[in-house]
């Protein structure tokens, strides 16, 4: 059996984010989603992705978003 891989995508509520994002669940993988408007994510959300608040900008932010998926899956 197969482990499951894990994806992190960011900018994930529009264009190539919210594409890749829809490509990776479509494989089967555990996606978690970020971007700064979480309600645009509804639809992956839906899908199965995991959507997290996430501004690039911020270094705690990405910090929390990578330990966030650490804890619940362990690993990347």
């Amino acid at each position: 059996m197969t482990e499951q891989k894990v994806v992190i995508i960011t900018g994930a509520s529009s264009g190539m984010g919210e594409a890749s994002a829809k490509l990776f669940l479509k494989r089967g993988w555990i996606v978690y989603a970020g971007a700064r408007r979480v309600e645009r994510m509804a639809e992956l959300e839906e899908q199965g992705a995991h959507v997290v608040a996430l501004d690039v900008t911020k270094p705690e932010s990405n910090q929390n978003f990578v330990a966030q998926v650490v804890d619940e899956q362990g690993r990347i």
